[in-house]
Parts: C-alpha cells; sequence; structure tokens
C-alpha cells in the first residue's frame, strides 16, 4: 500500500506524513500547534519530537486516558507512514503518534462504552489509551503487536472482516443524510477544481454508520484479518465536513487502495470483493436499488475515494497516483453519460406506462377495444417495454 514508510527518526528528511505539496511552510514540528496555511484551510499540529524520549513519557499529563505506560525505559521509533510515527515502548505497547490532528474518531470508539463493547467481538484492535486534546487524538496506545501492510492479505478477507465490523456497528446507524453526503462531494470537487461534478439520490437502506478510518496495517499472526483503526485523514478533515459514512463508503476507499496497487485483475474480483462485504452486512445494503449505479451505488463512493486519493496525491507530491487519480476521473463522464440515457429511457417507459393506463381509463365505456383505443395501449406497452428492455441493458454494472 502507499504508505512510504521509513526507519530512523531524521529529521533531515521530510517525513511522508507531511503534506510539503500542500503548504509552502518548511518542516519544523515546533512550529505545528501554530498552524500551517494552506489552499484548503489552515491545519494544527504538534511537536511530537519529545515522544521519543522516555522522560515525555513518565511526565504526568490531565489529556492521557486509558492505559498510560508508567516508569518508561525505552521508546524505538518503528517508522513513518502516511499519518503517523509508530513507536514500540518498552516492548509493551505499540503507539502511534498522529502529528496533525483531524477529530477524536479513534478515541471516542475506545471511550464510547457502547461502541467498544460491541466492537470486542471484531476482527478490529482496539486502543487501550492515549492523550487528546481539543483538536483531536495525538497519541493512541494499542497492545503490543506485529504488524504488516493491508496487501499482504486476501482480498476477499479483508472485506469479511469490514463487513463484521459494519454489522456490529449496525444497531448505531443513522438514517439516510443524502443531501449531507452530496454536500461533501461538492465541497472536495470545489477544492480540487475537478471538472466531474457527480451526486447522487441514495435509496433509505443507505445508512450512515460511526466513522472508523482503517490504517494500512494488518495485526500479524492472526486466523483472520485485525484491522487497525486509525485517525480522521487529514485531506478529508480540510475538505469536507465529518459525516456518518455508510458502509459501502468506507468499502469504497478499501476498494481503490487495493485498485491502486492492482490487487483487482478484473470485474469479477471487484464483484467477489463486494460479495464477501455483502455476505455480512444486512441484506438491505447491498440489494439491487442500493447499489444501483443510478441510486449512486457503489460507484458514487468509488469516485468520493478517487477524489480523495488526489488530494492526498497533490499534497504529499504522488505524481503516479495523480496520473491514477485523474486518468479514473476521465471515465467518469462516460459513467454520466450513460445514467443520463437511462433517465431518458426511463421516461419512455414511464410515458409508455401511464398513456396506456390514460387511453385505457378514457375509453373505459367503449364497447370495442379492437379499433384505435386499443392499437393506442398496445403501442403504448410496446414504447414501455421498449424503453425497459434498453434501460436494463444500458444499465451500469454495480461492480
Amino acid at each position: 500500500m502507499e504508505e512510504e514508510a521509513f526507519t530512523g527518526s531524521s529529521e533531515a528528511v521530510v517525513p511522508p506524513w507531511f503534506p510539503a505539496g500542500l503548504t509552502d511552510q518548511a518542516y519544523d514540528p515546533a512550529t505545528f500547534s501554530e498552524g500551517l496555511p494552506s489552499p484548503w484551510g489552515r491545519f494544527h499540529g504538534w511537536d511530537w519530537t519529545g515522544a521519543i524520549s522516555p522522560d515525555w513519557w513518565n511526565q504526568p499529563d490531565t489529556t492521557t486516558w486509558g492505559a498510560w505506560p508508567s516508569d518508561v525505559k525505552a521508546v524505538d521509533l518503528l517508522e513513518h507512514t502516511r499519518q503517523s510515527i509508530i513507536m514500540d515502548v518498552d516492548g509493551q505497547y505499540i503507539v502511534h503518534l498522529f502529528p496533525f490532528q483531524t477529530g477524536h474518531d479513534l478515541s471516542t470508539l475506545a471511550l464510547f462504552q457502547p461502541w467498544r463493547e460491541a466492537l470486542s467481538e471484531v476482527p478490529l484492535l482496539m486502543p487501550i489509551g492515549g492523550m487528546k486534546h481539543e483538536g483531536g487524538d495525538m497519541v493512541i496506545i494499542y497492545p503490543h503487536h506485529a504488524y504488516s501492510p493491508v496487501d499482504t492479505q486476501q482480498v476477499p478477507s479483508l472485506a469479511k472482516a469490514l463487513g463484521r465490523i459494519h454489522t456490529t456497528l449496525a444497531p448505531f446507524a443513522t438514517p439516510n443524510t443524502e443531501r449531507r453526503w452530496n454536500e461533501r462531494l461538492k465541497s472536495i470537487e470545489g477544492h480540487l477544481k475537478t471538472t466531474t461534478l457527480w451526486r447522487a439520490p441514495h435509496t433509505k437502506h443507505v445508512l450512515g454508520l460511526p466513522s472508523v478510518y482503517l490504517s494500512n496495517l494488518v495485526l500479524n499472526g492472526s486466523s483472520e484479518p485485525q484491522l487497525i483503526p486509525t485517525s480522521r485523514p487529514l485531506m478529508d478533515h480540510l475538505l469536507c465536513a465529518d459525516e456518518r459514512l455508510p458502509g459501502a463508503a468506507m468499502m469504497g476507499r478499501l476498494e481503490q487502495r487495493l485498485a491502486l496497487i492492482g490487487r483487482f485483475e478484473s470485474s469479477d474480483e471487484r464483484q467477489g470483493f463486494y460479495e464477501a462485504w455483502a455476505k455480512q452486512v444486512p441484506s438491505s445494503w447491498s440489494s439491487p436499488s442500493s447499489i444501483s449505479t443510478v441510486n449512486g451505488g457503489l460507484w458514487i463512493w468509488r469516485y468520493e475515494a478517487i477524489l480523495l486519493m488526489l488530494a492526498e496525491a497533490r499534497a504529499y507530491g504522488l505524481d503516479q497516483q495523480v496520473k491514477q487519480c485523474e486518468g479514473w476521473l476521465n471515465d467518469v463522464s462516460r459513467i454520466q453519460a450513460r445514467l443520463g440515457e437511462l433517465r431518458s429511457m426511463h421516461g419512455l417507459r414511464k410515458t409508455g406506462l401511464w398513456g396506456a393506463l390514460a387511453t385505457l381509463v378514457i375509453t373505459w365505456d367503449a364497447q370495442n377495444w379492437s379499433g384505435l383505443p386499443g392499437a393506442v395501449i398496445l403501442t403504448m406497452l410496446a414504447m414501455a417495454g421498449i424503453g425497459h428492455l434498453l434501460y436494463r441493458r444500458r444499465l451500469p454494472s454495480p461492480y
């Protein structure tokens, strides 16, 4: 996966989590608390470098929660990833430091008892402690574990694991917030100045779930992929409002990450990925109407994922990813043209059905429908039938 991690703690090299393409301010953690300017708004962080020293951990702080290490003797910096700095503390904890604060999603998962209890039975490595301030989570502590990149796992297994997490969160789902989801897209498109504009009329079965953002790492040594949650991505934080998103949106992000590195060789593999997820979640979430492209379906969340990945690529100077995302977006106009055709075909079949019904009502008292009224009714029904066949034939596959 696109983590571009490196080991060591040298500050001579700009770490992969610093968006050098987004701000003209030099890399200096001492200035993070003042905020860094960017075209997408000012973002704030903290000077994480003190956490390399054991003394930093041994100083009491009122912003800590849960299992905070005490009498720390050794801190080993393992690597920098796209979102965090990973450390081993005393061989007892694996700690993620988030230099830029983007919200309290991680600490909320651990501290809100109903969610914590529900998620205790699913393949998700839950935080056991951390540090936060009003801007968001700064430090998250996990039990000591070995980890590996998520792309080392079988794709259907990842989908199944994510489906189990979504099913567990289903009792906490909130109703469709179509207007706000479309406003998110509008905000992202506006900041990126893309020429694509896409909105979706989601069905009532598309529900919002508590946010679970996944890192590009999984736990080693488990019988099934155990996913490791992370903080809200910086690009998401800067470009759009925080909203509860449906499970399909989280699947779309994972799918596009995997697609970026060539894990789907065909549409059949992509379909298998979503079907593995669908077997775990409520059937209404993956019903034909819920995943239909006409209603937004899976494609609208792929689209949002690509927009955010394009923003990430520009912010972190990932030229190859920029090309991949822009290439994908070039095909959006083709999908939208197909949807335009479908609206015309849907209009044709509605006109045929309503025309046949109207003729039937008007000529209800006619003694003989074998003449003009009958011909009109048959013509209208034929029009509706042709419109329906064309509609079904031109309907884009959800996958």
